[in-house]
């Protein structure tokens, strides 16, 4: 993907409205888009070199750059270009684009590639929908908790804070005493007493027993309770010196997945193993579908096909051996020149990833369509598209077949003629040599030697004309075949 601006860039910092955005962003998806934001128009990301730079893996990548399409942070467009070839363009936003926002870069597209045929704007996959619908029915049930903890507490259990507030583990920030903080009392033993401060408050901000100076109404009984009754410190957390474990689901596996996975070549993945995340994702988007990336649903002998198409079409397994060079940079230990791609034509072609990329490449799609399998629509008949598209191949296959034959044919009746002037030339030459050593042995020489040559080959040149001289070699046959 190729990073572009949404908006002419006016600062390096992130909004303020997008920081406290915590309803559509978490702290990686915050982080992700600030990574997005550093950057120039132009820059090519990657997710998997973004995530190995901070630390992160490709789910965490995929989970972060979901939450920020959903929320329009970030707008992904395909856009098929010349020779119907797919590129995908990013825009980032911050805050969110809105609707007449993509419409403006949908346009500036087309101004700048006029040969762009079609556009279309990637919608977040169903797992990106299904993951913020699910953070955000979180969010809603901690709100109601969080506003509970920060009410007040009853009459029967008051605080001794300023103004007459309660202050029962909450405390006012100096700036602003209409904000509240939560505070925690520690002890060293549970049935130690809590160190009485300057003013004669335990640590939590409760009175102490026993104090002589200690807060108002200590010798005697205050509304709700006796000042020389024990305080009733806040609960104490307990942090277990264990790590907390982390649960995960196991990776789901569609119908058909062990067929497809027995299919895959050995030198992706050895049988018996697990697959790359990334590859184990692709094989079930396929199996399964994905409406939201317009990916139908696919047998398990139509994605198999699929994976030996890709795989061995592409010469995939000699690109991704360690002896081979795509480029003049590659090494036995590796390779790091820029891919070879649409935009950069002429970089490697070695696979340095088997599974991430026959991950990319059984998801591309060759044919505007997605339900398209060598030329027929899955559960329709055959692919209008890749008929004309074929047509056209073969139309320009015939025409580079033909501008090949004439440029063959006009090649040899220029070097027939350039053979013609060659062998006049040679025997008008060796015709000369003759008739002047013939004279000189006759005794002429100088002028009059001169003068019978000139009159002799004069006559030669009468009985055997000069052949025509080679026409100039065009060069729309060259052009046409290059194209």
């Amino acid at each position: 993907m190729r990073k572009r601006s949404g908006r002419p860039p006016r600062f390096a910092q992130v909004p303020n409205e997008t920081v406290d955005d915590s309803t559509n962003l978490d702290l990686t998806a915050l982080g992700l888009l600030t990574v997005f934001l550093r950057h120039k128009d132009g820059w090519d990301i990657t997710l998997a070199d973004i995530g190995a730079q901070y630390g992160y893996g490709e789910d965490a990548m995929a989970k972060a750059m979901g939450m920020l399409q959903v929320a329009r942070y970030v707008v992904k467009v395909r856009v098929m270009g010349a020779g119907n070839l797919w590129r995908t363009e990013m825009a980032v936003y911050a805050p969110p684009a809105t609707d007449a926002e993509v419409d403006e870069l949908l346009a500036a597209i087309r101004e700048e590639d006029p040969t762009a045929r079609r556009l279309e704007v990637i919608e977040p996959t169903a797992t990106a929908l299904k993951k913020v619908a699910a953070r955000r029915k979180k969010l809603a049930e901690v709100e109601p908790r969080k506003r509970a903890r920060k009410a007040s507490p009853t009459p029967g259990n008051p605080g001794v804070g300023e103004d007459g507030a309660p202050d029962s583990g909450v405390s006012r920030v100096p700036e602003d005493p209409g904000v509240s903080k939560n505070t925690v009392v520690t002890q060293e033993d549970k049935n130690t007493p809590a160190v009485a401060d300057a003013v004669g408050k335990g640590a939590g901000g409760f009175a102490s027993a026993g104090e002589r100076d200690g807060a108002a109404g200590e010798t005697g009984e205050a509304e709700g309770g006796s000042a020389t009754s024990e305080p009733k410190l806040p609960g104490q957390r307990k942090r277990s010196p264990r790590p907390a474990t982390t649960k995960t689901r196991p990776r789901k596996e569609s119908p058909g997945f062990e067929l497809v996975r027995a299919a895959i070549p050995a030198a992706v993945a050895r049988p018996g193993t697990k697959l790359f995340p990334g590859l184990h994702r692709a094989i079930n988007d396929l199996l399964d579908g994905n409406a939201a990336a317009g990916i139908p649903r696919r047998t398990p002998e139509q994605v198999i096909a699929r994976i030996n198409r890709r795989w061995y079409g592409e010469d995939a397994d000699v690109r991704s051996a360690p002896d081979y060079r795509g480029c003049v940079r590659c090494t036995a230990s590796g390779c790091t020149a820029a891919r070879r791609d649409l935009e950069n034509p002429a970089g490697c072609d070695r696979i340095k990833n088997r599974n991430s990329w026959l991950a990319a490449a059984i998801l591309a799609q060759d044919c505007p369509d997605p339900g398209c399998e060598d030329g027929q629509i899955i559960g329709g008949g055959t692919c209008h598209t890749c008929r004309e598209r074929a047509e056209e191949r073969r139309e320009a296959a015939r025409a580079v077949a033909a501008a090949s034959a004439k440029l063959q044919a006009d090649t040899d009746a220029l070097a027939t003629a350039r053979k013609a002037v060659d062998d006049w030339t040679a025997a008008e030459a060796a015709e000369e040599n003759r008739l002047r050593a013939e004279l000189g042995r006759a005794g002429m020489y100088g002028v009059m030697l001169d003068h019978r040559v000139g009159q002799h080959m004069a006559g030669w040149r009468d009985r055997n004309p000069r052949p025509a001289a080679p026409a100039a070699r065009g060069t729309n046959e060259q052009q046409a075949v290059r194209t």
